[in-house]
């Protein structure tokens, strides 16, 4: 993949040349000054702090070396992989903020609370429509065996 950038009316454009030729010639007015697409610094800060961490560095001794590699602060690499990860599915391993975790179980009951109540009230509202069906059902074979009854009595079979 090749990417060139040129600075044009004050914003950084890129051309990228990807392996795939249906994309080729696309560019993006939200990339970065250093050519990177718009949000691929974060991710890409992210993994190179995750890499070094998984080959058994600690997470300060990481911060440093790729603020080193890049050119920016330890403390702009440490806020960067620690946005990052609470982003991830698992939260990248960070342990929430007691706010944020109140707040994340907050949402998640309130809305389960929701579907429980919502699940609830249908199934009531189902229940109620299987009762009336039934009452209806007794009416007709009470009225059914009524005039069975009444038939006996009129052929004297009581």
């Amino acid at each position: 993949m090749r990417i060139d950038v040129r600075y044009d009316n004050n914003v950084f454009m890129s051309t990228s040349t990807p392996s795939d030729p249906s994309t080729t010639g696309t560019t993006s007015s939200s990339s970065s000054t250093d050519g990177s697409p718009r949000g691929e610094i974060g991710r890409q800060t992210y993994d190179a702090v995750r890499r070094l961490i998984d080959t058994g560095m600690n997470k300060t001794e990481a911060f440093a070396k790729v603020a080193k590699e890049t050119g920016r602060s330890a403390a702009t690499v440490t806020t960067t992989y620690y946005r990052m990860a609470k982003r991830e599915p698992d939260g990248g391993g960070v342990r929430q903020s007691a706010t944020a975790a109140m707040r994340s179980a907050k949402s998640v009951s309130g809305a389960h609370v929701e579907r429980l109540a919502g699940d609830a009230r249908g199934a009531i509202d189902a229940l109620q429509q299987r009762i009336a069906e039934l009452e209806r059902q007794v009416e007709t074979f009470a009225e059914d065996s009524r005039e069975l009854q009444r038939i006996k009595r009129a052929l004297g079979k009581n």
